[in-house]
């Protein structure tokens, strides 16, 4: 089983923060589009601090248990036999000047604007984008 967690980070005016994923062929879904995040080192079980550790090694934000806003997690089996356990978070506020990004790149999307971008996303990124956009929209 693989254990994944991370975060959408949505800027003071309310647009989405996403990595668009380096075009390395050696790194999991090149040139895509996915949130800020990563796999559970050896050991890890809380994924809540994964997500932490993860979004300070990629973006320089260190912020509080309190500032991760529980999304959405899930389990789900792949057709090939993998597990993949997932907990997703939303940080709020996120000033732009505030980020260091290590990997990938930047990309900044206005939330009328997300529909057009869902065809580029990692597929769990995109549930995930989708499990947003019904919390904003309810």
């Amino acid at each position: 089983m693989i254990s994944i967690a991370g975060a959408i980070l949505v800027s003071t005016t309310g647009s989405l923060f996403l990595q668009r994923r380096d075009d390395d062929p050696a790194i999991s879904s090149p040139n895509m589009i996915s949130i800020f995040g990563g796999s559970a080192d050896e050991g890890e079980d809380n994924l809540l601090e994964v997500a932490m550790r993860e979004i300070e090694e990629e973006t320089g934000l260190s912020l509080s248990q309190n500032a991760y806003l529980p999304l959405v997690s899930f389990k789900n089996q792949y057709p090939d036999g993998r597990i993949i356990n997932a907990s997703f978070y939303t940080l709020k506020n996120i000033d732009k000047a505030t980020l260091n990004i290590t990997e990938g790149s930047l990309i900044e999307i206005p939330i009328e604007e997300i529909g057009n971008f869902m065809h580029e996303m990692v597929p769990t990124t995109c549930f995930a984008v989708s499990v947003y956009m019904q919390s904003v929209s309810d």
